[in-house]
């Protein structure tokens, strides 16, 4: 009786922890002039994403699971809608897409950025 009631309350102390789901969107910018922009998304922990979608010249291109840690350089012109989103999971970790670009033309510099993140610890 005694180690049946030890044993009920050691797995209450028990947990589940849930996987959650994350849906990632970094706010759009538009560049005045040209430039390279590096696109990444990142995990710590067991985060994983399932589908990310970044914009070109050319429009959208989307990712199916990437591995991670992953990057990408892309040339867009100025005007160019520049964003990053991503769907995925993480039950112990984090997720983090962003996006940035830096241009010196003469003495005028022009900057872009943008990222999400999301995020379950447990311990």
């Amino acid at each position: 009786m005694i180690i049946l009631l030890l044993l009920g309350i050691g797995l209450s102390g028990c947990k589940k922890v849930k996987e959650i789901t994350c849906s990632l969107y970094a706010a759009p910018s538009q560049p005045a002039v040209a430039m390279t922009v590096v696109y990444t998304a990142a995990q710590t922990g067991d985060g994983t994403i399932s589908s990310l979608s970044y914009e070109t010249n050319a429009g959208t291109v989307t990712v199916s699971n990437p591995t991670l840690p992953w990057t990408i350089s892309i040339s867009v012109l100025s005007g160019t809608n520049v964003t990053i989103s991503a769907t995925g999971t993480t039950k112990n970790g984090s997720l983090k897409i962003s996006y940035a670009g830096e241009v010196t033309t003469g003495s005028s510099t022009s900057k872009i950025s943008g990222s999400d993140s999301c995020e379950q610890q447990t311990n």
